[in-house]
């Protein structure tokens, strides 16, 4: 099972969005001023949403 964690502190959120827009799967979603999960079953662990984090703010791991 995939576990994406999001460490709130760190991240800008809807001021940054880079995950949100390069996620092929659409798991991360702008909601309000916040990043959230969705369809977390979809995720590929392709981990591009760490990758482009510019605030190191997102982990994903295979539980």
């Amino acid at each position: 099972m995939v576990k994406i964690v999001i460490d709130y502190e760190k991240c800008d959120g809807a001021d940054c969005g880079e995950c949100v827009d390069v996620c092929p799967m659409e798991v991360l979603i702008i909601e309000g001023d916040k990043i959230v999960i969705q369809n977390l079953e979809e995720c590929s662990l392709c981990e591009v949403c760490m990758d482009v984090c510019p605030k190191e703010a997102i982990d994903v791991d295979e539980d």
